[in-house]
């Protein structure tokens, strides 16, 4: 019974890829969550949302603004999401931009010891850091662990990026 209550309590990005909605994975409900900072603003995506608002979003694309239409088009959709919302507490999203990673971004590849990639991610977030899916210019660290994928750090050396070691991005954090 207390494990049931706990999870009734969750932020706002977990609640939003919690919904299902087609091409909305965990980054975008990241992007997403940072973007409405709240469940009451996330609540306003309805039919006649302007949904050319979140166009701007970086890695929010044609693709994902066109599947959050066609699912809060749907009247029980909303509705569902209504019900929903009712019963779970959702936490804001907390836009501290104060931490240690401030102003970085980051990118894990090869196996972390002692630390999922998961909660690497989590902590680096926590820490104001970005986290990216792919090598471009707009990364700054490359965080290699165990065999890291080669194609990886090779694009990541041609675009002059930082390639670190775990304890390096360690020492980053401390």
């Amino acid at each position: 019974k207390n494990s049931i209550e706990q999870s009734k309590n969750i932020t706002l990005d977990k609640f939003i890829f919690s919904l299902g909605i087609r091409h909305i994975g965990q980054e975008n409900a990241k992007l997403l969550a940072q973007y409405f900072s709240d469940k009451k603003n996330f609540l306003k995506l309805t039919d006649n949302f302007n949904y050319s608002l979140i166009a701007n979003i970086d890695g929010i694309g044609e693709t994902q603004i066109k599947s959050l239409k066609k699912f809060f088009k749907n009247n029980l959709n909303n509705k569902e999401v209504k019900k929903l919302s009712d019963l779970i507490l959702v936490k804001s999203v907390n836009k501290d931009s104060s931490g240690k990673l401030k102003s970085n971004s980051f990118m894990f590849t090869g196996k972390l010891s002692n630390i999922s990639r998961a909660e690497a991610k989590s902590l680096t977030e926590r820490n104001s850091g970005k986290i990216l899916s792919n090598v471009t210019k707009k990364l700054n660290y490359l965080v290699i662990g165990e065999n890291p994928t080669p194609k990886k750090v090779k694009l990541a050396k041609d675009l002059g990026i930082s390639i670190i070691t775990q304890a390096e991005w360690q020492k980053l954090l401390d």
